[in-house]
């Protein structure tokens, strides 16, 4: 197997990246630990993703803002990593992530605090760290089912990896991407 063009996990390394961003968003870690389920199907127990949450669809046009204050004490609780930024979301997407709150506190413990820690890390990205975690979600469910269960399994064994092993795959992949793109450690093209 060529080690340049796969990398140690016998998957290419922009694969491994694209599942990285797509867990930011999509929480494909959960994924990766249940049976692999039909195609577009979220695993069972978990909150269906909204198709329409990257953009308003026709009602969504319509939605009125909902301020903090009008939350529930529930809601307000599991949507507290993004108490911060409330104002600035868009109506719509404060009318769902209302709703999915409500979903959300029906689930055990521990899934209610992984989705937090996922809105958290999602909070504290930049409008471009969310951009191209929600374009790696895309190219995650438009692979075939069988790069997808690639991508996880590989996903799954990087977890298994120490943090050190973790350190030296990403630099490695850092490296390995620099010299595709001809830039140097800082993202810039040598004059």
């Amino acid at each position: 197997m060529d080690q340049r063009k796969t990398g140690i996990l016998g998957v290419r390394p922009c694969r491994i990246a694209l599942l990285l961003s797509a867990v930011v968003f999509a929480g494909l870690a959960m994924a990766a630990n249940q049976p692999t389920p039909g195609a577009g199907q979220p695993p069972a127990g978990y909150p269906a993703p909204d198709a329409r949450d990257g953009q308003p669809g026709q009602d969504d046009t319509k939605a009125a803002a909902l301020p903090w204050s009008q939350l529930s004490p529930s809601q307000r609780v599991m949507l507290a990593p993004l108490q911060s930024q409330w104002d600035q979301l868009p109506p719509y997407r404060q009318q769902r992530m209302a709703a999915h709150a409500d979903k959300w506190m029906q689930l055990p413990p521990e899934r209610r605090a992984q989705i937090q820690q996922r809105m958290t890390r999602w909070a504290q990205m930049t409008p471009e760290q969310r951009r191209d975690a929600a374009h790696g979600e895309e190219t995650f469910r438009a692979m075939p089912e069988a790069d997808r269960q690639r991508v996880l399994d590989a996903y799954q064994h990087f977890q298994s990896l120490t943090p050190e092993q973790r350190k030296q795959l990403m630099q490695r992949f850092r490296e390995e991407r620099r010299a595709r793109q001809g830039t140097d450690e800082h993202g810039q093209r040598p004059r």
